[in-house]
């Protein structure tokens, strides 16, 4: 029997971990179980690139097409979280290989990069903004790696970037709540898509967003900016992105 599990308040989670990042703790399938049971229509399997101590290796990226393109009746993305290396915006993972996605996250995480000054981390963030590869900025609510909104936002809207709300960080990553809510007014403001993610590390999580989104009902965000909100939505942007069919 499976435990019960809230639905999700979006179609579409698209941010999610396996145990191929072994401090997450679900596998595809059991991912693909519970967001059916969260009426999901789609899930991207999202593992932490090779630069990671416990990510996954670069051939797990490449062998994702073994993966049906539905499970469970949930339609499957294949992508990553890669990892952000440098100041100047390299990350782990080669172009070769994100072709071969549906969708790409780019993130700093602590154990890869130490974090610098507000000045550098913005500087990586514009660069990272030139890569036509990436399609959403991974839980950049980061007290850590803050970065100066007005300066980045605007431009992730002009390169084609989504800015992710990231449900997990309300939780793990101190501050980020507040920073979120700050990010997402300016998204507001200059009318920035974003996508509402839970970041899951195990299927018990996989479509929980419910602090994220209240933050941005909160706030009057327009519902039509959030692009996972609906599988249409997102599907199309992907088309039009990444030239893929779905």
């Amino acid at each position: 029997m499976y435990i019960e599990i809230e639905r999700s308040l979006v179609e579409c989670d698209t941010h999610t971990h396996t145990i191929a990042s072994s401090h997450a703790y679900s596998t595809v399938l059991e991912l693909a179980q519970y967001a059916s049971k969260a009426g999901l229509a789609a899930i991207a399997v999202t593992d932490h690139g090779p630069m990671l101590a416990d990510g996954a290796p670069l051939i797990h990226f490449y062998n994702l097409n073994c993966l049906p393109p539905t499970i469970c009746g949930v339609r499957v993305l294949h992508g990553t979280e890669t990892n952000i290396i440098d100041y100047d915006g390299s990350i782990d993972i080669d172009s070769k290989c994100l072709q071969k996605l549906d969708w790409v996250i780019a993130s700093f995480h602590e154990p890869v990069i130490a974090p610098l000054t507000q000045e550098d981390h913005t500087r990586a963030y514009l660069a990272i903004a030139d890569n036509p590869f990436i399609n959403v900025i991974g839980h950049s609510g980061n007290e850590n790696y803050m970065y100066d909104y007005e300066r980045v936002l605007p431009v992730f809207k002009q390169k084609g970037k989504l800015v992710e709300i990231n449900n997990h960080s309300f939780k793990a990553r101190k501050g980020s709540d507040k920073n979120c809510r700050d990010i997402a007014l300016i998204c507001k403001k200059y009318d920035i898509p974003v996508v509402v993610n839970s970041d899951a590390h195990s299927c018990l999580s996989v479509g929980n967003v419910k602090e994220a989104f209240q933050m941005l009902m909160d706030i009057d965000f327009p519902t039509d900016l959030i692009i996972n909100l609906e599988f249409s939505r997102l599907t199309n942007w992907i088309e039009e992105k990444r030239n893929k069919t779905f």
